[in-house]
Order: structure tokens, then sequence, then C-alpha cells
């Protein structure tokens, strides 16, 4: 067992050293859009972190101006209000109040204009420039400012194919409303100059309950190329701000969606946490949303396919990408959409969209730490650091940023956490092998080994070095050793080991830059780029051998043939030896053109590469090793725990990647995305002001050929190497998004405030007619008196048989085809869990597979000072045709229906049971005939914004699969996976939800979060072993305090921000259920963190 250790010592260092820090205030730099005022408002708090007090109601019908540039946050709040009847001052270091201005500070101006044709000119922009303030006319083309400070303005106003109006207003200080009249365009064969001021708006704005209250980020030529979205839009979006990320004391960011998206996997383990999986293995499996394979979910970054992690000869189906290669610190937001969604992003998306979206430039510099532990009276930290700069140069032109991220993990093992002991299975009966601490022996012929009636099995005794007589193991005669092995050094692969590691020990680290660059007014170029690393071990590998010790040789003393079986490592090699590089590195390069009247074209390419290098074992040659037992090199009749195997054994037997102490490249698998596109974001439309957004893409993948080339410790060819051919895949698409009012809003009647749309289609172009396709998407909203409001969408997919990268064709029920993989399986018919042969047997019978998806929901949101916001939505979606993966476990589960891919050993005498072991698993791709789910997803909110001086915040989620039926062949019975599953689909909870609880003020917070698992069915042929039908429910409560340590630790005056949280995670240490078939062997289904309850500390510098 590992000490305990304490906080790290470089938190102390970090806290002491920035206490010293002193500087005087900095300016911020600022992006804020012009609109209305209590929205400009929230977005100036959210980026310069002071907290505005005002009246909502009274805010919300004022237009705020656009703020931009390097500002202190003093003068970017008076350029914000300028012009309007109210004013801020300062009531605290970080607090600004702000109240109605004193009536004779300002006027008000109104007054019409009209096109040359004689109708009003409806929604053209007018404005006094010198004062900042601007606004679009209203159907009538009239425009009315509130308050215009004192003195000679300037009104000007454009419209296309006329000269431009300007007049000036001469603005008396108090004088009331000032009626400018009706100012006419006149014709102009002169083109209009483009205006720099032009206000970008949407049909759909930031809602106050929404998570993405931070403002629409600054479009820029390497950054986020999607739109703007939020959670009350048609589509039903799920948003997941900073503050959020931030308190989660997550070390990466698939830690934080694992526990806050609720539509994904919740059974599945990444990676990094799976004790199962190899080290090399990448991608964010758990995260397939709502029960749909993982490449039907697309992770983008920045609106831009997040590039795969593939390995030559091993990958059925494009693989998850990896979301840990994006540090946790970049990130700013992310937007989750649960739905189909082809027609506004490339791939596949019948789960859904997740969509990264990196932080902005901002000029400062930002140190963050996180640190975690358990709390159970061990060691398994993870801990994380990281540093970002941003900075403008020559003028503001020019605007940089340098972010290195380091993180290291050390994964709990089964000494530390007992799971496997606490549910150790029943010991199966004499004639099975069990392996254990020392090997175990039992008579070849299942009779008495000490004559009759003396017991058939016996144990080697505990420090035995392989020279014992019989007197020694007649001595445990009926004795078999049951308690788990201990591996000579270090943590291990295996679940028959005490040095079990429930996940990989990890380092990581990455770079990332970018800058962009105004090389015009109209013209902005930019880049950035990532490069990631990561090395990653599981320990010493484990095998497992059921030798024959036959009668004759020198090493048996029973005068009959036994049966040994036991456990082997290969300690010589080292704890280390099977180490994994996970390379990943992606540049970005684009050009921005913005034209008039909202108009840009944007021209960009991502190219990503991924490299995959191993240094392992691919396993033992058991034929090898039985012929070293037979020629008297190997010993079996040893404490293998304490005794090494001998120099042949890693010479003749064991079969390594390459050679011995060779890094192979497993993978070298590169992408290229290029998309060119035009956007307005305030195109004018008959019906009112809308967003179209449109282009074409190009995504070209690739893999490199891979030679598989497998020797002995001596050098010899362990088989005839195998090379892998690579393939390049290319696709052609054309999209299209608009989003616009439905109807004109003077055309809706009185209990109808407006109809929004969102229509997009995607038409892929490829070489054949069959893999063509065309999926439209549409939605629709329509707002409601009294908050309401109502949403729907429909959506349709088209996919054609994923592509295999890298693969050997052979034939279905032949030998499979395919890189010959170690999986732990449970067998029904026997009740057993053990580790059989598996590989791939390619289907050449696949063809493609259709979806559509139909949602509806209902908002409601109302209040003030007590905010309020619901909202529930419905999703359906059907799918015929559909391609499936089936693992190992699933053929197994359903062997009935694949007799041909579970193979099976004759019995062995003395075997009672119907069926020998299965000694080869084929897996593979088939097409489903059909699959039904449905689901419904609920959030509440709640904000008091004067709670004890603070925001006192509740917000809830729940996802319920309603329905989730699949048919795996035409011939096959629809299968309800909720109430009867028959292993064949996901591993779903009928339920699940969240539940957060906080208060914040400016000198400290806290809050608490809860998690809720459902019940989970099992499988009929799983009752047995769990001796249920189900995994009981599963909830954990979270708790966190955050403070503004600056406040104690740095003086008044010093520019440094400095932040803390501690938190501690499933506080109550609730115990995670029980699962006998889970697949690490612990025998439990683990929801949380492994570790149980667990303590993270996070400090942020910011300067």
């Amino acid at each position: 067992m590992r000490p305990l250790k304490a906080v790290p010592l470089y938190l102390v260092v970090l806290l002491i050293g920035l206490a010293a820090t002193r500087a005087a205030a900095e300016p911020v730099r600022f992006s804020i859009p012009g609109g209305p005022a209590d929205q400009a408002l929230l977005a100036f708090s959210h980026q310069c972190h002071d907290e505005v007090l005002f009246s909502y109601d009274d805010l919300r019908k004022v237009k705020a101006n656009a703020v931009s540039g390097l500002l202190e946050p003093t003068e970017a709040l008076a350029r914000l209000l300028k012009g309007t009847p109210y004013m801020a001052h300062r009531s605290g270091p970080h607090q600004f109040v702000v109240k109605r201005a004193p009536p004779t500070l300002a006027s008000s101006v109104r007054g019409r204009l009209i096109e040359p044709g004689g109708s009003p000119a409806r929604d053209i922009r007018v404005g006094f420039a010198d004062a900042g303030l601007f606004m679009l006319t209203d159907d009538n083309g009239e425009y009315f400012f509130p308050a215009v400070p004192p003195g000679r303005h300037l009104l000007s106003a454009s419209l296309d194919d006329a000269v431009p109006v300007r007049t000036e207003v001469n603005v008396p200080r108090g004088s009331g409303t000032i009626d400018v009249g009706t100012l006419t365009f006149r014709r102009s064969d002169d083109p209009v100059p483009m205006d720099p001021f032009t206000v970008n708006g949407g049909p759909a704005g930031i809602g106050r309950f929404d998570r993405s209250l931070n403002t629409p980020l600054p479009h820029t030529a390497a950054g986020n190329i999607d739109l703007f979205r939020t959670e009350d839009e048609a589509l039903p979006y799920t948003i997941f701000n900073r503050a959020q990320i931030s308190r989660s004391g997550a070390v990466n960011l698939n830690e934080f969606l694992q526990r806050e998206l609720l539509d994904s996997d919740a059974a599945t383990r990444p990676p990094d946490e799976d004790g199962s999986a190899d080290a090399f293995s990448a991608g964010s499996s758990n995260l397939s949303l709502r029960g749909y394979n993982s490449d039907e979910t697309i992770v983008l970054v920045n609106g831009r396919r997040l590039p795969e992690i593939l390995t030559s000869g091993r990958d059925t189906r494009p693989p998850p990408p990896d979301v840990n290669f994006i540090p946790l610190s970049l990130v700013e937001r992310i937007e989750v959409l649960p739905i189909s969604a082809s027609a506004l992003y490339s791939g596949n998306p019948v789960g859904g969209v997740i969509n990264i979206v990196l932080r902005p430039t901002t000029d400062d510099t930002e140190l963050t730490t996180t640190y975690t532990n358990a709390l159970g009276g061990f060691d398994a930290p993870q801990a994380s650091i990281s540093l970002q700069h941003g900075q403008s140069l020559l003028g503001g032109k020019l605007q940089v940023r340098l972010s290195l991220s380091l993180s290291r993990e050390v994964p709990p093992t089964e000494t530390e956490l007992g799971l496997i002991r606490t549910h150790m299975p029943v010991p199966p009966d004499l004639s099975s092998p069990v392996y254990r601490a020392t090997p175990n022996i039992r008579s070849a012929d299942g009779l008495p080994l000490f004559g009759p009636g003396t017991s058939s099995v016996t144990s080697v005794p505990a420090g035995a070095d392989g020279t014992e007589s019989l007197p020694a193991f007649q001595a445990r005669a009926g004795v078999r050793s049951l308690s788990l092995f201990k591996a000579p050094a270090g943590m291990d692969n295996s679940p028959n080991s005490i040095d079990y590691s429930f996940g990989r020990r990890q380092r990581s680290g990455s770079i990332f830059a970018s800058a962009t660059y105004d090389v015009t007014p109209w013209l902005q170029l930019g880049a950035d780029g990532i490069i990631s690393n990561a090395v990653a071990h599981r320990g010493l590998s484990v095998f497992t051998g059921d030798l024959l010790l036959q009668a004759s040789s020198p090493f048996n003393p029973f005068g009959k043939d036994v049966r040994v079986s036991l456990n082997e490592t290969a300690p010589a090699l080292g704890e280390g030896y099977g180490e994994a590089h996970l390379d990943f590195s992606a540049i970005v390069l684009g050009a921005l053109i913005k034209g008039p009247k909202g108009w840009s074209a944007s021209l960009d390419a991502q190219y990503g590469r991924s490299i995959t290098r191993y240094r392992g074992l691919v396993g033992v040659d058991s034929t090898r090793w039985q012929q070293l037992v037979d020629s008297g090199e190997y010993n079996p009749l040893r404490d293998t725990q304490v005794f090494g195997p001998p120099q042949a054994f890693y010479d003749k037997a064991l079969i390594f990647y390459g050679s011995p102490n060779q890094f192979v490249t497993l993978g070298d698998y590169d992408t290229l995305d290029t998309a060119f596109r035009l956007t307005n974001t305030s195109l004018r439309l008959p019906t009112g002001i809308s967003t179209v957004n449109g282009g074409v893409d190009y995504r070209r993948n690739h893999l490199a050929g891979y030679l598989d080339k497998r020797t002995y410790g001596d050098g010899s060819l362990a088989g005839i190497p195998q090379y892998w051919e690579g393939r390049t895949l290319e696709r052609v698409s054309v999209f299209g998004e608009l989003q616009a009012p439905a109807i004109p809003a003077a055309w809706c009647p009185s209990w109808i405030h407006g109809i929004e749309t969102d229509l997009a289609a995607r038409y892929d172009i490829a070489a054949t007619s069959q893999e063509s396709n065309l999926a439209p998407t549409a939605g629709l909203k329509i707002n409601l008196p009294g908050g309401f409001a109502l949403r729907g969408t429909i959506a349709t997919s088209n996919r054609f048989p994923t592509p295999v990268m890298s693969r050997r064709s052979t034939l279905t029920g032949a030998t499979g085809g395919g890189e010959v993989l170690n999986s732990y399986i449970f067998d029904p018919v026997r009740n057993e869990s053990y580790t059989v042969l598996s590989n791939d047997a390619i289907n050449t019978n696949l063809h493609p597979e259709a979806a559509v998806t139909r949602s509806i929901g209902a908002i409601f949101q109302c209040g003030t000072v007590h905010r309020f916001r619901l909202a529930l939505d419905f999703s359906d979606t059907e799918k015929s045709g559909e391609l499936a993966y089936l693992e190992p476990q699933q053929i197994v589960s359903l062997e009935p229906l694949f007799p041909g891919r579970v193979v099976r050993s004759p019995l062995q005498p003395g075997d009672t049971h119907s069926v020998g072991y299965i000694t080869n698993v084929y897996t593979g791709s088939f097409n489903l005939a059909r699959r039904h789910s449905q689901n419904w997803v609920a959030s509440a909110d709640y904000v008091w914004t004067d709670c004890l001086g603070g925001n006192l915040e509740l917000y809830g989620r729940w996802f319920l699969y309603q329905r989730y039926d699949l048919q795996l062949l035409p011939t096959s019975p629809l299968v309800n996976e909720l109430s009867s599953p028959d292993g064949a689909a996901p591993r779903l909870l009928r339920n699940r939800a969240n539940l957060s609880t906080s208060w914040s003020g400016r000198r400290f917070g806290f809050g608490f979060d809860t998690y809720f698992f459902d019940s989970r069915q099992l499988p009929r042929q799983e009752w047995a072993s769990q001796g249920s039908n189900h995994i009981s429910s599963f909830w954990e409560l979270d708790a966190y305090l955050q403070a503004d340590l600056g406040r104690w630790l740095l003086p008044k005056d010093s520019k440094l921000g400095l932040q803390g949280q501690i938190r501690v995670n499933n506080l109550f240490d609730s115990p995670p259920p029980r699962y006998a078939n889970d697949p690490s062997g612990a025998g439990v289904q683990p929801y949380g963190d492994w570790r149980g309850r667990v303590y993270s500390i996070s400090v942020t510098a910011k300067y």
C-alpha cells in the first residue's frame, strides 16, 4: 500500500510566490456587440470578471453600444452606456452599480426613414457615430433614441443603391424629445461604402438562464466556425460554460463530460480508466450519445472535426476521438446537440454532436493547477498544471496566445480498493483451471491424486522453488490457492492479481499556440496549432497458462499426468515495459474577409496527425510454453510470485511486437479538412433579421500501411510478417443553414410573439450514387406570451457502411481477419468468466443504413430577481439497416444467433457442463434490421440574484429513456433493451439526473452537486452470476468551496488575481453497485471515480 501524501509542495510555493506580487490595475480586452443593455452588461461582467448590479426590467429595453479594444473597465462601461439614460459607478473593488442618470443630462431623438420608392426603410441601421449610438428602424422605418447627450451630432444611415442620409442634429440639455422628421433616401449608382460599425444580430439572443450567458465570441479566421448556439434555440442545445468547467475540479476534459453529460454512456469507462484496455488504446468511448455507437457522436473543436486515433489492423470502425488531447484550461464552453444533425455537421451524428469552443485571446497571463487524490488512506494522485499567456501587438492588429499544459495520473490498484477480493466469485468445479496466487494442480484424468478417497486437486506452497517432493503437495490435498496473485514488482494488468491497476499510469503534455493578424479592416489571417503527447503503461503483463505436466517429467512428483494452472510474468523486462506513446498534432490556417452589410467569407484548412507507438508483448505462445515444460526447461511447480521464469521463457515463448525493446508504430493516421463558407448574421429578409451560413467542405482521411512483424525473444519470427495496406478516403459535401423568422412579427396574432426557424441541408458527394445522399434538418420555435415557447425538429441521416481503413479481407465463417486479441468474456452457458482469443471476420454483405429523428419541446422562463427556467424535450429516432459492431461479449451472449462465430473446445474428461470452453470468438459488423429509441430531457433553473448579497442558483437536469427497441436480424424478435435486454445494445440506464445548488458572492462561494444513476436491467443470461436481474442504482454527493484568495494573500493594489477551490467528490463515499460480470473483473459497476471519495484542490492566478 502506498502512503497518503501531503498536498504537493509546488502548490504552497505557488501561493507564496503569488502573494508577493504587486501592481496597478490593468486594462482588459473587451469585445461586446451592441444590443440589449442587459445582455451587454452580462457580457461586460463575464469579460472583466467584475460584478454589475442593475434592474433587468429597465435595462432590457435599452440599446447599449458596442465596445471593443483594450480598455479600463470603468471606461468600457462608460462607452457601453454612453447616450443612454443610465450611468454606472463603482460600489466596491470589483463591483459596479448601474442607475438611471439625472434627466437633465440627455434628450430623446426620434424620426423616420423612407426608401427612394416611398416605402418605409425597414431594418436600416441609423445612428450618431460620434456618440456611439446606433439602432435598426422598425417596420414603419421609424427610430427612437431614448437618451442622446447634449451637443451637435451627425445622424447618418445607409441603404443599398442609395446615397447615404446625413443630417446634423442639435441636442440641447434636457430638452425632452426632438423630432428629426422624415428623411428620404435618393437613388445613386455609386456603391454603398462598407460600414465598419455593422451591428451583428440573429433571430435568437442569449436567454436569461442560458448557460451560454457569455457573449458570442468574436468571429476570427482560425476560431470557432460554427454559428453561436444557445439553449433557447429551435434546436435543443445543452451548453456547459467556463464556470461549470472550472468548478468541476476535473483534471481532464473527458472526466468533466463523463460526469455532466447525461446523454452519454454511463457504464463505459474511457481507456485511461479501463483496467481491461490496452495501454495504447485511445478515444473517448464513453461519450457516445443516446445509446448509439461512439462513431455516431461527432466531436468538434471550434466547429472542426477532432481527428480520431487509429491503429493499423485493429480498428473495425473509426474510433471516437480523444478529447483529453484538448487541455481543460483551453476550453471556453461546450455545446452539445443530442439529436441527429447530419445537415449541420459532416459525418454521421445520429447520436448527436459535441462542439468544444476554445477560449478567446485576452491580454493576460493565467496559471492554473489542480491536484486530486483519494481520501481513503491511499495514494492515487492526479494532477495538472497549465500556463496561458495572451497579448496584443502592433496596436491590436496582432493577437497571439500560448498555452502549456502538463498532467500526471496514477491509477488505484486492487491492493488499495479491494473490489475484486470483496466480490470474489465462487471457485469453479475441481475440473476447471483456477489462476490465483500460486499454481493450482489437478489430475489430468479427474481421479484422486494421492490414492483412493483423496482429492484430485492441490496447490503449490507459498515460497516453493520447484524442488518440493510429494509430501509438500500431499499436505495441501484438496486445498486450492484462491488468494490473488502478487506480481514480483509494481502494478500489473491482470484481474487475477492484487496489483491489478484500474486504469493506466500516464503523463501527458501539450503546447498550443494561436495568432490572428488584421491585414486590413476587411481581411484577417489566423493560425493555431497544438502538439500533444501522452506516455502510458499498465504495469507488468500477466499471462495465464494451463499446462500439462506429464508423469515422466523430472518435475512431476505425483507419478501421473497433472494439469497446472498458473499466472506468469516477465519481471526481467521491468514494470513499464509495455509502454505506449500517443502523439497528436493539428494545425489550422484560415482567412476571414469581412464584407458589406454583415457578410463575411472564410477559408480554412485543418491538418491533423496522430501517431501511436508501442513497446510491449503480444502475448505468449501457448504451444511453445508447453514445449518448454515437456523439454524440462520450464518448471511450473514453483511460486511464480517469488521465482521468475527461466531465460528460455523469454527467448522461446514470449512474443514481442517488432523485436525486444523496440517501439513499433501501430498507427500513423492523418486527416485534412478544408472548408469555404459565406456567413451573414444580420441578413435582412422580408420576415426579419436572419442568419445564413453556407459553403462547401472537403475531408481526407489517410491511414499509413503497417508491417505487423512479431518475434520471439531470441529474434526468430513468431509468424509470417503481415503487411496491412493503408487506405485513403475522401469526402466532399455542400451545406447551408438559415436561421430566420418564419413570418414578420407584425403578421403574428397577439398570442404569438414570433416564429423562428432553423433550416439546414447537407449533400454528400461521392463516386457512387449509393453513397451520395442528402440530409436535411428543420427546426421551428414558436414564442408565446408569458415566457412560454414551443420547439421541434426533424432530421435525416444516410450512412454508407463504415469503411475499413486497414484490413485483411477474410470471408465470414472462415478464420478471422485482423489482430488476434485476448478478450475477457463471461460464458453464460458455463456460468464462468475467462479469456478467449478474438478477431474479426469481415462481413461482405453490408448495405447503407437510414435514420430519421424527430424532437419536440417546450420552454418556460420568467422573473427578474427570482428567475425561473423550465425546459422539456422529447426525441424519437428510428434506424433501419443500422450498422453495428458486435464485441466479443456481445457475440458470446448471442451465440444462438451466430453459432459460426463462437468456437468451443471439446468437453474435457470429468467436465460436467454441456459444452466445452470457448477458444475463439469472431467479431464483426452487421446490418441490424431496426433500432427505435425515444428519450426525454428535462432541465430546471432557478436564480435568486439578491440572496444575502450574492446569487443563489439551483440547476437540475434529468434524462429518461422511454423506449429502446432493437431487432438484431430480420428473422429475430424485437427486443426491449430497457426491460428485457439481450446484451446486443449498449448498457442502458433508464434514468440519469444531476442536481446542483450553489451560492456565490464577491469573496467566496460554495455549492453541492448530486448525481443519480438508475438501476440497470441485465440480460437473462447474467442473472445467475449476478444473483439478481438488475444492477442497483447509485448516487453521489459532491461539495465545493471557492474563495478569492487574493483578498487575504495579496495586497489591495496588486494586479494579480488569485482564486482557489477545494472540492470533495462522493462526500458520503457511496460504494459502487455490484456487477458480477463487469469487464474489468472488479465485480462492480463504476459510475464515479474508482478511488471513491476524493478531494480536489485548484488554484488559479491571473495577471
